[in-house]
């Protein structure tokens, strides 16, 4: 490139993204339109137009864009300061929650402690007064069973209180003949078993009498052929 054309291109240059765009296209042409050297694929350009190009390119780049470097830069060494301490806050955060696991330990067993004595008297107390709401349940259920039956018992016609008390008539002359029968047999067993230990008894007393009479025998020396002869 002469310099003619260098200056050509200084005089329409405008500063911007296009620009940079454009050197690049520059440079990529000159690249291509460069010699090649022989038998290598290197080619041969320009140093000082290259080098004059790429500092149109820097300084065409935006003030933001270098900014956003130092800024990036900035936030290398934030993000590191960050680092560190994110990494003390974790070991303060941790011995802090070790130490507050350990408390909401000893309290949870605190609690459950008390949370078990509690429930031993709320069952005792519970207990209780299931037994008084069962007994009164019982009683209630008793009382309006004995409502219905008696409303129902005004609600039945005279037919069927009469076929009612018929029915408990043959009931109860059913269960009076079972209780006779039942008592026939009592008393039958009874007086069996009366007779058995009379008889049992009249053995004893003839047992007995009889030992009187060989004492007595034995005694006066009077014979016992004519003892119980006389007897009989």
């Amino acid at each position: 490139m002469s310099d003619t054309e260098v200056q050509e291109w200084d005089d329409q240059t405008v500063y911007g993204p296009s620009t940079v765009i454009a050197v690049l296209d520059r440079i990529e042409d000159l690249i291509e339109d460069a010699r090649v050297v022989p038998l290598s694929a290197l080619v041969m350009v320009n140093k000082a137009e290259i080098l004059d190009l790429l500092d149109q390119a820097r300084e065409a780049l935006p003030e933001d864009l270098v900014a956003a470097d130092a800024v990036v830069a900035d936030a290398d060494a934030v993000l590191g300061r960050a680092d560190s301490a994110a990494e003390t806050t974790i070991a303060e955060a941790n011995a802090r929650a070790q130490s507050t696991l350990e408390e909401a330990r000893t309290k949870a067993e605190q609690l459950v402690n008390d949370a078990s004595e509690q429930s031993h008297t709320l069952l005792t107390h519970t207990e209780e007064e299931a037994h008084d709401l069962l007994d009164k349940a019982h009683e209630e259920a008793q009382r309006i069973r004995e409502e219905a039956q008696a409303q129902a018992e005004r609600m039945m016609s005279q037919e069927n209180i009469t076929q009612m008390a018929h029915d408990r008539a043959h009931q109860i002359v059913a269960e009076a003949r079972r209780t006779d029968a039942q008592l026939r047999s009592g008393a039958d067993e009874y007086a069996a078993q009366c007779l058995t230990e009379l008889s049992a008894l009249l053995k004893d007393l003839q047992r007995r009498t009889d030992a009187g009479r060989r004492t007595i025998a034995e005694r006066t020396g009077v014979d016992r052929t004519d003892i119980d002869v006389k007897h009989d």
